[in-house]
């Protein structure tokens, strides 16, 4: 099992202990007692009570619910935090489901009867309760991205030149109805009516971070080179647009998936 975290060196440290690695993939599969999880690890309530107070401490872990026995001592139940992701990477989608989601996104319709326009209002919903229920997506979303913009949406582009490139892009956005792009210079494109963000309240950080995902797998698996995307400018920044500067990497920029 992979855990995503945001980097900090204590949550690493707490990691590297077998024990709490197994209290994590333990909790990762359901909510347990001190008592359940002192009988799988076979350990000492003490022992557990050592790991569990460092884990809750940092956050990873936290007490789901409290029941009462009956003679009257309270049970508690522990679970993994909303802030910790867990990802197996072993589920894969069905090829042919995957073709059949690719051809009616550029040309046909997925369900028969209600069509396939969804509401933004509900999609703003769902990303601000994700947002204030603390997970941390922006990673797994960029990769998410990559991988589309790499093996989808790189498909579509019929030229390698970058400025056209971009346009092509922006034909994209415009057809899927993800937004209105231009470019605004050498290294810049702009984004308004955005799909994800637009008038999204000001939370003092980006929120489109599969859209970065999106245009450097376009732009690294057509042009051959790195590039480093990033959403400097969104409705979650207090702008009612989008900006991503756009620069060739030499180096892999840290949030690529090259799979």
């Amino acid at each position: 099992m992979e855990y995503i975290l945001k980097p900090d060196s204590k949550i690493a440290k707490l990691f590297s202990d077998k024990t709490r690695q197994k209290i994590i993939e333990l909790l990762a599969e359901k909510e347990m007692t001190n008592t359940q999880l002192a009988s799988q690890l076979k350990l000492s309530k003490p022992t557990l009570s050592h790991h569990l107070k460092l884990l809750a401490d940092s956050k990873i872990i936290r007490i789901s619910k409290v029941d009462h026995e009956s003679h009257g001592i309270p049970m508690k139940y522990y679970s993994l935090s909303p802030e910790l992701i867990t990802a197996t990477g072993e589920k894969k989608i069905n090829e042919e489901v995957k073709k059949e989601l690719f051809n009616s996104l550029f040309g046909g319709q997925t369900r028969e009867e209600l069509g396939d326009k969804v509401s933004l209002v509900f999609l703003r919903l769902l990303k601000s309760s994700i947002i204030e229920s603390g997970i941390e997506l922006d990673r797994p979303m960029y990769h998410a991205g990559y991988n589309l913009g790499k093996n989808v949406f790189s498909k579509q582009i019929k030229t390698s030149e970058f400025d056209s490139v971009i346009k092509e892009i922006a034909d994209i956005w415009s057809k899927l109805k993800l937004g209105k792009v231009e470019q605004i210079g050498k290294d810049r494109i702009r984004v308004r009516d955005c799909y994800q963000c637009h008038k999204m309240p000001d939370i003092g950080k980006p929120l489109c971070p599969s859209d970065e995902g999106i245009i450097a797998g376009i732009l690294d698996t057509v042009l051959g080179k790195s590039h480093s995307v990033r959403e400097v400018k969104c409705w979650g920044t207090g702008y009612d647009y989008c900006e991503f500067e756009i620069r060739v990497d030499s180096h892999a920029y840290d949030r690529h998936v090259h799979a």
